[in-house]
């Protein structure tokens, strides 16, 4: 059994209408608790919008929380399922698609590293690469699974041992 545990998203202040997840407050109390209680996983669901940036403070705030969430699960013998979702709003295009996605997984992994997250502990929850819902320009399946694999291959460490979607 697992458990949902940020507090949800809110505006960001001072940026372009992004959000930031919020949760980390207390989250160690919480992750013991839940864990207590027979929780063996844990998801945090966090967000970056290519519209509206995504600007260097909401991809930071995004892949940092990301991190000190999966260490804290980690911490309370928790599997944490990281998820950094590229909202499909928008009018780009499928490479700034991938862009965006590598960017954002580049940081976040960087960041779980930076707090010792046991990349053998965690599991991914990705989006696929798509172009965004208003983009002039749909992508087939065929082009879909090959931007999100290549955005895969390139960005996931191949000690993590599952990616789901």
């Amino acid at each position: 059994p697992g458990i949902k545990v940020d507090k949800g998203l809110v505006p960001l202040v001072n940026s372009n209408g992004e959000s930031w997840c919020m949760g980390l407050d207390g989250l160690d109390k919480r992750c013991a608790e839940y864990y207590k209680a027979g929780a063996r996983f844990s998801k945090w669901r966090s967000v970056i919008s290519i519209p509206a940036g995504p600007s260097i403070i909401a991809q930071r705030d995004c892949a940092y929380g990301l991190a000190r969430y999966a260490a804290i699960a980690q911490s309370a013998g928790l599997c944490p399922i990281v998820e950094p979702e590229v909202m499909l709003d928008g009018d780009q295009d499928i490479d700034q698609a991938l862009e965006a996605a590598q960017n954002i997984w580049a940081e976040t992994f960087k960041y779980m590293a930076d707090n010792k997250v046991m990349f053998e502990g965690i599991l991914l929850k990705p989006a696929m690469v798509t172009p965004g819902a208003d983009c002039p320009h749909k992508a087939g399946p065929e082009k879909v699974a090959e931007y999100t694999l290549k955005m895969l291959k390139r960005r996931v460490p191949p000690a993590v041992p599952g990616i789901m979607f």
